[in-house]
């Protein structure tokens, strides 16, 4: 192989029975410790090893970046997850098994050359709940499996939105073409991040594509390694806070899948969302650019490179910030922002012309106390 990885260099029976939940071997039917396997090659830099069980199959491939794991039970997909060094990013290398291109410095750069930092995916799925239609233009199956092609590539509002509503009381998130194996996700993450921190890495990043897949790995103790993309997170998870649905039981919150049907829904331009749907904030599909939503944990230590060269003149610019730390913004939604409760003194309301008139100012009284302009009116709601 052209790449040795830190990675790449971990045994393949280690990978396998320390990241791999056992629930998917016991389903499968394979042992631990593992078989010998029914087939071992390399062609093309990347090195396959297959295991065979008696009700299905593993699949372990290596190409010295990426380490991908896939598992069948029968002939059904049951597990897809990788690990891929990152040392290649943001240049024009790539190698046989990257499938994303990670060439953009501006969006990919690690923050040195001696930066050792991996990132995973994790995708699990119940073999007994698979949907039907998932190929089928047209079928709530096919909108759970594909919601790009209603919402961003062949935009049909009245469509979309009778799909939006089945699929949101189907209790599948987008992308969701069955359940998830119960376990088999979060026993990947753990795993993955204390076999890295053994090896030596200092980050493990992950790149969740829809909003719910960052909800989970939030839990898990992930941050934003972006703030912009943090802020919208936080505005997002603020303006869903006002949304509960009544059942026989009472109002409870939405689930964890609703709630990511809500936020596909803002990618959809504007005029076409019910005013009380819409959120502060929307999630940026990261698979439709370059510029993907990155969450990180920190593993290891890592020494800051050296800073720039110390000089008069940079010093006197840094002065002008008298903070001694960065500040931290507090997000609110519309609806609930305090700003629009109270309008302070330097607020633009209250120093615009309307306030300062004079009829206003002899009167005693500022734009505050006026009673609000009604909003336009609402365009009429889709189905």
């Amino acid at each position: 192989m052209r790449y040795a990885s830190k990675l790449s260099q971990v045994a393949p029976e280690t990978f396998l029975t320390r990241l791999i939940s056992p629930s998917v071997f016991q389903m499968v039917g394979l042992s631990d410790p593992l078989p010998y396997p029914v087939e071992k090659q390399e062609i093309d830099d990347i090195v396959t090893i297959v295991y065979a069980g008696k009700a299905g199959q593993v699949v372990y491939r290596n190409d010295g970046i990426r380490t991908l794991v896939e598992a069948k039970f029968g002939e059904k997909l049951i597990l897809r997850c990788a690990l891929r060094d990152r040392q290649l990013d943001g240049t024009e290398l790539s190698s046989p098994l990257t499938i994303y291109p990670n060439m953009d410095p501006a969006c990919n750069r690690l923050p040195g050359p001696d930066f050792h930092a991996a990132e995973l995916s994790i995708y699990s799925w119940d073999p007994n709940s698979y949907l039907d239609g998932l190929d089928v233009e047209g079928t709530v199956g096919h909108f759970i499996a594909d919601p790009d092609f209603y919402i961003w590539r062949k935009l049909n509002p009245a469509l979309c939105f009778k799909l939006w509503e089945q699929a949101f009381f189907l209790g599948r998130a987008p992308w969701q073409i069955a359940k998830p194996m119960s376990g088999v996700p979060a026993h990947f993450v753990k795993e993955a991040t204390r076999l890295l921190k053994e090896i030596g890495y200092h980050r493990l990043d992950a790149v969740p594509s829809w909003f719910n897949v960052a909800r989970f790995f939030d839990r898990l103790g992930f941050d934003f390694t972006y703030g912009e993309q943090n802020l919208a997170y936080a505005g997002i998870v603020e303006g869903l806070r006002s949304f509960t649905a009544t059942g026989k039981h009472g109002a409870r919150t939405l689930s964890s899948a609703q709630e990511a049907w809500i936020v596909a829904l803002q990618n959809l331009p504007t005029e076409y969302i019910p005013k009380k749907l819409r959120l502060p904030a929307r999630w940026s599909v990261t698979h439709t650019n370059s510029y993907w939503i990155r969450m990180h944990k920190d593993l290891n230590p890592y020494k800051n490179p050296d800073s720039l060269p110390a000089s008069d003149l940079m010093g006197s610019i840094s002065s002008f910030n008298a903070l001694d730390q960065v500040p931290e913004v507090e997000v609110h939604t519309t609806s609930r922002c305090p700003c629009t409760d109270t309008l302070g003194a330097s607020s633009p309301a209250a120093t615009g012309p309307q306030a300062l008139a004079p009829e206003v100012r002899s009167a005693g009284k500022s734009e505050e106390t006026q009673p609000a302009q009604p909003p336009p009116s609402e365009p009429a709601e889709k189905s």
